[in-house]
């Protein structure tokens, strides 16, 4: 085992020295494509040690000597920081072809995320048309949310019912928000509550989200050196698997359930009644 991490670390070395000699010169001879200027980046780490204390702090600090486009190389990763509007409203109106195309983290891929979601598929991908469509088409049109306005008043009355019924007791204020907001969005998509205003089933929803959110935006050393990925050293991905399956187990039951109970509509709205007729024998009534 020792063995194959010295391969793995020397490898590392030659492959970062490589990398940087040739940014150096590129950066001298202006071959390849232009870049923005930025700090000059260092043997494997690149310009990590350029960020130590509060990033954003040290990233307004570099903007002030290498300008509101800068670039920054995070271990084997380009970064390219905007630091000003202009920059950042340029970016988005010229270059947005290429800014929709985001770099997909390695918790993402996590259980097949990154291949499902409308966050990391590219705008050309034919999954992420369909998605898109539904969207627009059933969810965020004016007509589709106002048909569910009358869920929405209804969900913001159970809270403020649930804070009076709480009158004079000490309340968890962020819980009863986060579980009251929680059933207006399953109530306006799935007809159903996920939790009980102020409920410890909501808790437990909260925190596997929150653990799901923290997995996801840890720095990731698979992140800033792609090659080792398939080791995925820190278990980010592993974890944010677990995280992702029980989510999906949730949104699943849920999905059975109504299809379940739609299933059992149609057949029941299907089947003919039973109703006695006047002279005392059996009928059907449609």
């Amino acid at each position: 085992m020792e063995t194959v991490e010295l391969w793995l670390l020397g490898a590392a070395l030659g492959v970062s020295l490589l990398y940087y000699f040739t940014i150096i010169l590129r950066r001298h001879t202006g071959g390849g494509r232009p870049l923005p200027p930025g700090p000059t980046p260092l043997p494997l780490i690149g310009n990590l040690h350029n960020l130590r204390g509060v990033l954003h702090h040290k990233l307004t600090s570099l903007a002030r000597v290498h300008g509101p486009v800068m670039m920054l190389r995070l271990g084997l990763t380009t970064t390219v920081v905007l630091s000003s509007r202009d920059a950042a409203a340029e970016a988005y109106t010229k270059h947005d072809r290429y800014l929709s195309a985001r770099v997909i983290r390695d918790t993402s891929r996590a259980y097949g995320l990154s291949d499902r979601s409308i966050i990391w598929l590219p705008s050309s991908d034919p999954r992420w048309k369909t998605l898109r469509g539904i969207q627009a088409t059933h969810l965020f049109t004016p007509r589709g949310l106002a048909a569910v306005r009358a869920i929405r008043e209804s969900k913001v009355g159970d809270i403020v019912s649930y804070f009076r019924s709480c009158a004079g007791e000490e309340v968890l204020f962020g819980q009863a928000i986060y579980s009251g907001v929680l059933n207006l969005v399953s109530s306006a998509f799935f007809s159903v509550n996920m939790a009980g205003v102020g409920s410890e089933e909501a808790n437990g929803l909260r925190e596997l989200v929150e653990e799901l959110l923290t997995a996801v935006t840890k720095p990731n050393v698979s992140d800033l050196f792609p090659f080792l990925r398939p080791l995925d050293l820190q278990g980010l991905r592993r974890s944010t698997e677990k995280c992702v399956k029980r989510a999906f187990h949730i949104l699943d039951g849920i999905i059975e359930r109504r299809l379940a109970e739609y299933a059992n509509a149609n057949t029941n709205t299907d089947k003919p009644r039973h109703t006695s007729t006047p002279e005392g024998t059996r009928g059907f009534d449609s």
